[in-house]
């Protein structure tokens, strides 16, 4: 069980030495603080951190050149840095802006020329009417008495002005209309709004020297908001206050030195019945991306199990399913092999690593035992055709691979509910649910493949076991063999069994393994179909038949890695998750300080 034991922690002390207990907590870093004063409400929450500042940080952080920060930095006035980021961003904005329409007028008054409106054209009587008319249309101003001239042309227009007072009839267009400033004029401004822009883009790079400091100054302020909520949550009394939090059973001893350090009173106790503690899951380093896996759904309860091991493989193997290719998972590794370095910076970044790791050698695996390397079959005889045990394309068999993996995974997960409710005869029904699953899949194969009939009869006993144990055990009822009481567990039995068609419904939601899998197969080999043809035809059509093979095979990559995420973890995530992980709790939050000391 990687659910970690937690304890309950009540830390008693004087009012007068709170905040400075609170800075020497934070640092400790393992107490997750429960709110003791929960009627407080929003209206006594601590300001939050400067939005500005945020937004600053982030801002550099994006920044595509960075400068290499210093050893150390003294004296620095955040506030001001903060304000000259502010700026620059709003300027850059609003030149951004003012660029896009620059090019916008610059394009629409191009096939006109480069000219100054007259005075006369600005307050007038008479004004200047542009027209774009289309070639074949050109007849129709023979038909204009108005003055009109035309100043250019290209392929599919000609470019007219007509002066008069009033918009001209007779004419088959619209006007257009054309900004009053000069074409020399708005090109001008251009290349000034660039020039300021590079302008911006070199102080911003010159400012991302202290995206350091800036980064402490928001770890700062955030320990700061964080000391006033666990203040708020505290509880005063007769000049004594009392902090309650959740700490990991195996940090009792830096808590107890703790206590006793800052002259504190601690009481330690074991959760209760009544208590919902938060959840602090922990796993072996290789496997710790399980728990993103899971907690990206929901967080299990305390009380539950920790399904992070089943979900990390049975999610690599779904990938795999779905990728259906060597080549791609080849690909995929190389991926990982560039980013090896930066993924292992973190935490996070070290258990995303190991998770994709896990999918690109179960992807190779899968692929080299379907046989498709971009679409590609082995040779008949090759030492890869020998490793060829499963052929994506029988739909036949896929299909029954998939529901068994449906069936299994189901009835692991009525297994693992059985064992967590152990103590209680509801507990029985999940096993009947373990019972009911596989046998409706031993019955169907059996009736499917006349060799494997006897599995039709052993379906049968399990469907048969499994029913009975449904309807006599899911209710929460007190067991007894009175008319009433029995009448009420048989009706609550009764409406459990109505969850059949759930269990039917969800087994056969594996089958998207199956179809995803045999789309990426087909899409690979129609793209490899259309490239040979290209390359049989020879001279310039080997270079399509390449951008076939690029294009295609990036677009059926990318489709599969989308899919392999969304549905490998949505059979987990829903299906998976029904049968054994009925509860969500609260996620641990250790109270810990952010900015280094």
């Amino acid at each position: 069980m990687s659910i970690v034991p937690l304890v309950k922690v009540t830390l008693y002390g004087r009012v007068a030495e709170k905040e400075a207990v609170l800075e020497r907590l934070q640092i400790v870093g393992c107490l997750h603080l429960n709110d003791l004063r929960p009627a407080v409400g929003d209206d006594g929450a601590p300001p939050a951190t400067a939005a500005d500042t945020r937004e600053a940080l982030q801002y550099l952080q994006d920044s595509p050149v960075q400068r290499r920060a210093p050893t150390q930095l003294v004296d620095v006035d955040v506030e001001k840095v903060v304000k000259d980021v502010i700026e620059i961003r709003k300027q850059t904005r609003e030149l951004t802006e003012e660029r896009a329409q620059l090019r916008k007028w610059i394009a629409d008054i191009e096939p006109w020329g480069d000219f100054e409106f007259p005075e006369w054209a600005n307050k007038g009587a008479l004004r200047f009417w542009f027209y774009a008319l289309p070639n074949h249309k050109l007849d129709r101003l023979q038909r204009v008495t108005l003055p009109w001239r035309t100043v250019g042309r290209d392929h599919r227009f000609t470019y007219v002005v007509v002066v008069a007072a009033d918009q001209p009839g007779g004419i088959p267009v619209a006007p257009t209309s054309v900004v009053p400033r000069s074409l020399s004029k708005l090109q001008a401004r251009l290349q000034q709004v660039e020039r300021e822009l590079e302008e911006l883009d070199y102080r911003r790079i010159g400012l991302t020297l202290f995206s350091g400091a800036i980064n402490d100054a928001v770890d700062e302020a955030d320990d700061r908001a964080a000391r006033q909520r666990a203040a708020l949550g505290s509880l005063e009394r007769d000049q004594l206050f009392a902090l309650q939090g959740w700490a990991p059973q195996e940090r009792l001893a830096a808590l107890r030195r703790f206590a006793e350090n800052a002259h504190l009173a601690m009481i330690i106790e074991q959760p209760s019945l009544q208590d919902t503690p938060p959840t602090l899951l922990h796993n072996t380093p290789g496997l710790q991306g399980g728990e993103g896996l899971v907690t990206f759904y929901r967080t299990p309860g305390y009380q539950m199990w920790d399904p992070s091991k089943t979900v990390f493989f049975a999610f690599a193997l779904f990938f795999a399913m779905i990728f259906s290719d060597a080549g791609y998972g080849l690909v995929l590794g190389g991926i990982l092999l560039v980013t090896w370095k930066r993924l292992g910076r973190s935490r996070e970044g070290r258990a995303l690593r190991d998770l994709i790791l896990a999918l690109v050698i179960f992807s190779i695996v899968y692929g080299v035992l379907v046989g498709t390397y971009f679409g590609v079959r082995p040779g008949a005889g090759s030492w890869l055709a020998s490793l060829h045990a499963l052929d994506p394309t029988d739909q036949r068999m896929m299909i029954w691979i998939a529901i068994a993996l449906g069936a299994a995974h189901l009835t692991l997960a009525n297994l693992v509910t059985t064992w967590r409710r152990r103590r209680s005869l509801v507990a029985l029904s999940a096993a009947g649910w373990a019972c009911i699953i596989p046998g409706g899949f031993c019955l169907g194969l059996g009736k499917s493949h006349p060799g494997l009939a006897p599995l039709a009869g052993l379906g049968l006993v399990g469907l048969g076991l499994g029913g009975l144990l449904v309807l006599l055990f899911s209710s929460e009822r007190p067991f007894s063999l009175a008319p009433k009481p029995l009448l009420f567990r048989l009706g609550d039995g009764l409406k459990g069994a109505t969850g059949l068609t759930k269990a039917f419904g969800d087994v056969l939601s594996y089958l998207r393994l199956f179809a995803l899998g045999l789309a990426s197969v087909k899409l690979a080999e129609a793209f490899n179909d259309l490239a040979g043809r290209s390359f049989a035809s020879k001279g310039t059509w080997i270079l399509l038949g390449l951008l076939v093979l690029i294009v295609g095979h990036g677009i059926n990559f990318a489709m599969g890695i989308m899919s392999g995420v969304v549905h490998g973890l949505r059979l987990n995530a829903i299906e998976f998750f029904n049968w054994s992980l009925p509860e969500e709790g609260e996620h641990f939050r250790a109270f810990a300080r952010k900015a280094e000391p």
